[in-house]
């Protein structure tokens, strides 16, 4: 590295006046660790207990420029200055994540740059080379990132095909307890048909509220193929519309007849709902429907209270 001795010989060569301020600067480039700024030079010179303003250090910068002492480089739109005597050409590998720098010497880029401006017969004043990408740690952490959130997108796609499944479930429930109460003559059968129709409705719309939100949340999902085996079947396997059909809904058909009819509906859903849970193996997934079973389960166990209430009085 150039010392300040040198420094010296080159002012007096240029017949310009040996200051202290100029010395600092110069000191201040050689101790620093990456390229600095005109303001991080006066920064750290200030830390030091020296006052120098900018326009000192701008004109002291441009004469060492000027002589090949330092080099220039504009690295993301800001001009920096490093010393150049005795230093290969290097390159800069910035970070996009972090932002970090590190220099990459070699002899060989100084080599080829020197003979290709020689051939040009080129005065190289300045030269800036710089390599954006990702640094190592971050690239790391980015790999985790990109795992966790895989993982997010694997339970949030779940969440959505349980949804649209219950949604499902729920449409047909609904569908069968306003035609049950269409079909009784008993007034008591209708009443109680038409309560538990608004029952399914209400749990209905919470389920298509739920189900919007998380759309509305991650429009990505309207995109994303099924990770659960959701098909027809598997409502056919809960209410099968067949056996839906054949359920005796007669004129005479009371309310206890109807929470009869509904507690064996229930009784299916709960376990529909608890033993395709045990046959998943994602732990997000799994919990979804082990919800899903215990609300058929509270309904069920509701629905058999008032049915012994009844019974009982």
């Amino acid at each position: 590295m150039v010392h300040r001795k040198e420094l010296q010989q080159l002012l007096a060569e240029l017949k310009l006046k040996k200051t202290s301020q100029r010395a600092l600067i110069w000191k201040a480039l050689l101790d620093s660790k990456g390229h600095p700024s005109v303001e991080e030079i006066r920064d750290k010179l200030l830390k030091e207990g020296h006052r120098i303003g900018l326009a000192t250090i701008y004109r002291t910068l441009k004469i060492l420029l000027q002589s090949g002492f330092i080099r220039q480089s504009k690295i993301e739109g800001m001009a920096r200055y490093e010393p150049l005597i005795k230093q290969p050409n290097h390159l800069h590998f910035i970070c996009n994540i972090c932002r970090s720098t590190v220099e990459f010497p070699s002899r060989r880029i100084e080599n080829l740059i020197r003979q290709v401006t020689d051939e040009y017969e080129f005065d190289e004043r300045y030269s800036g080379y710089v390599i954006f990408g990702i640094c190592k740690a971050c690239f790391r952490q980015q790999r985790k990132l990109e795992a966790f959130n895989e993982q997010q997108r694997l339970e949030t796609t779940v969440v959505r095909d349980a949804l649209e499944l219950t949604l499902a479930i729920e449409r047909r429930g609904y569908t069968f307890y306003t035609n049950a109460s269409q079909k009784t003559k008993s007034s008591s059968g209708r009443r109680m048909f038409q309560r538990l129709a608004a029952e399914e409705s209400d749990h209905l719309r919470r389920l298509q509220q739920e189900h919007r939100s998380l759309l509305e949340k991650n429009q990505w999902l309207k995109r994303e193929p099924a990770r659960l085996p959701l098909s027809r079947k598997i409502v056919e396997e809960i209410f099968p519309q067949k056996e839906l059909l054949k359920i005796e809904v007669k004129d005479e058909t009371s309310d206890i007849d109807a929470l009869n009819i509904a507690m064996n509906l229930e009784r299916r859903s709960h376990q529909f709902f608890k033993d395709f849970a045990d046959h998943i193996a994602d732990t997000n997934g799994r919990k979804v429907f082990m919800d899903f079973a215990k609300d058929e389960e509270s309904h069920l166990k509701a629905l058999v209270a008032e049915y012994k209430t009844l019974v009982g009085s």
